[in-house]
């Protein structure tokens, strides 16, 4: 982490690691920028793990982040780019496509897949073909993916809305039988 205030000083304010590490290669800061979500676009590669991992490091005191801990995926391909956007992460995950995370609670390290569109459908292997990076901040909702082979696709994501309120059970209450007479003035 580093302090670019004074782009004549730049000053180093932590430098961490992690267990396993082998390529830290993008990441991506929470909304309420707690806590930073990355990629390791080797560990799946040289069999440190055996599925898409997301690594997570607690950055609220910049001077000392903390490794959380990592999410691991259902699939084997490599993680490459990610974005977060709300509650969500966008990951172009290579052989995987696109997939869609809710962080359902960052400080457990809880993310449950609501999405994903698999541009690479034949394997989800650790190699580097598919996916190559996605673009979520799109007024209108759009998600772009970019493959490395495959092209440009542009989604509509529909993510999982809150459930639908239940209507009162209370019958409606009549409009007032006798309305003001005079309109209410101005001051």
């Amino acid at each position: 982490i580093i302090d670019v205030t004074n782009k004549n000083e730049i000053v180093q304010l932590a430098k961490k690691s992690y267990s396993g590490d082998r390529y830290t290669h993008q990441g991506w800061l929470t909304e309420d920028h707690t806590h930073f979500l990355f990629n390791d676009e080797l560990d799946e590669y040289r069999g440190v793990t055996s599925k898409t991992r997301t690594h997570v490091f607690k950055v609220t005191d910049l001077n000392n982040p903390v490794y959380a801990g990592y999410h691991d995926g259902r699939t084997t391909a490599i993680d490459h780019n990610l974005y977060v956007h709300g509650d969500y992460v966008y990951q172009a995950n290579y052989r995987a496509g696109l997939n869609v995370l809710k962080i359902a609670n960052i400080n457990s390290l809880q993310f449950e897949e609501v999405g994903y569109f698999d541009i690479y459908p034949t394997s989800d292997t650790s190699n580097f073909n598919g996916a190559w990076s996605n673009y979520p901040y799109f007024p209108s909702g759009k998600v772009v993916v970019s493959g490395i082979e495959q092209g440009l696709f542009v989604l509509r994501v529909d993510l999982p809305t809150n459930p639908p309120v239940d209507p009162p059970t209370n019958p409606p209450v009549d409009p007032p039988t006798n309305p003001p007479v005079d309109p209410p003035t101005n001051p």
